[in-house]
């Protein structure tokens, strides 16, 4: 996915992403772990615009994918749909703007710099889906886990174990009253 900047002084540019999982390096480690599966390419389509020495690439990424509830550990299968928004600046350029004495730089501007002629999008845009992962998917919002004791779907079946003590040691304060 690389981006021509000097195609870009011309005209806008339409990018269409058509990709697999694989191709991006850190999704394809988690699909190899079985943290995630992707029942589809990654697809949509973005738009790259020049606005003097600032380059923004915006537009939207659809996928659909397969993660284990965070409690119970069942596949939950979601469709993702990620808003991609990224600004790149030439390293070479200076793009500090001055707001009461305080110099503040492009780092701190959000904007991603480059060198050269091309900008390669393939980690920016992995960055972005990556951060659109559900942190913890939930097979449903009332899901019950699983047993912290014998390790039983307790949403498919009801066991009889006793919650277990987890702080032994704070254990004897259990009983314990205070007089106010």
């Amino acid at each position: 996915m690389l981006l021509n900047i000097e195609k870009l002084r011309r005209n806008p540019r339409q990018i269409a992403i058509c990709e697999q999982a694989a191709n991006f390096p850190v999704l394809k480690a988690l699909e190899e772990d079985g943290s995630i599966v992707f029942r589809r390419e990654i697809s949509g389509e973005l738009r790259a615009t020049r606005a003097g020495d600032v380059i923004e690439v915006a537009g939207r990424l659809q996928t659909a994918i397969v993660v284990p509830c965070g409690r119970c550990l069942n596949d939950v299968a979601r469709d993702l749909s990620v808003d991609v928004s990224l600004c790149y600046s030439n390293a070479g350029e200076d793009h500090s703007v001055n707001v009461e004495e305080l110099e503040v730089g492009s780092d701190e501007l959000g904007l991603i710099n480059f060198v050269g002629d091309e900008i390669d999008l393939q980690p920016d845009v992995e960055q972005e889906l990556l951060m659109a992962l559900p942190q913890q998917a939930l097979c449903r919002d009332d899901c019950l886990g699983l047993c912290p004791v014998c390790g039983c779907d307790r949403n498919q079946v009801k066991c009889s174990c006793e919650p277990p003590i987890f702080h032994a040691q704070l254990a004897r304060l259990k009983g314990l009253k205070l007089d106010k």
